[in-house]
């Protein structure tokens, strides 16, 4: 939990500081479980066409995200825990920078799935065939 922690501290500044949000938690929150709905949806779909030949469906793919969104919303917002996060600060091996470096490469490859998937995807099916 640490890592989203860390990823948390990082995407609420980024909404609180540049964006400057009204609600930057409620954001973090959407901007966090959007990037971990990417990155589950995303091996899930590749060990699925790689291993079985099937292609998950938009619909179950959705539903993923939407049950992530539901869990860091009560874990994060709900419960408290994004505000005890930001008092804390969590940084990685104390270095600030390593973290923002760290929390932009993860945004950035789950991001990046969106782009590539699909033709990673239809790659691994065409093997299927």
């Amino acid at each position: 939990m640490h890592f989203l922690n860390i990823l948390y501290y990082n995407y609420f500044l980024f909404y609180k500081k540049v964006i400057k949000d009204p609600e930057p938690h409620f954001a973090t929150v959407l901007a966090l479980s959007f990037s971990q709905s990417l990155l589950v949806n995303g091996i899930l779909d590749a060990i699925a066409l790689n291993g079985f030949c099937y292609k998950i469906g938009k619909w179950v793919m959705i539903g993923i995200g939407v049950l992530i969104i539901i869990s860091n919303y009560i874990y994060y917002h709900k419960n408290g825990k994004g505000k005890e996060v930001i008092e804390e600060k969590p940084i990685m091996a104390d270095n600030r920078s390593l973290s923002i470096a760290i929390t932009w490469l993860f945004f950035l490859i789950t991001a990046s799935w969106m782009f590539w998937g699909p033709i990673y995807g239809k790659y691994l099916l065409s093997q299927c065939r």
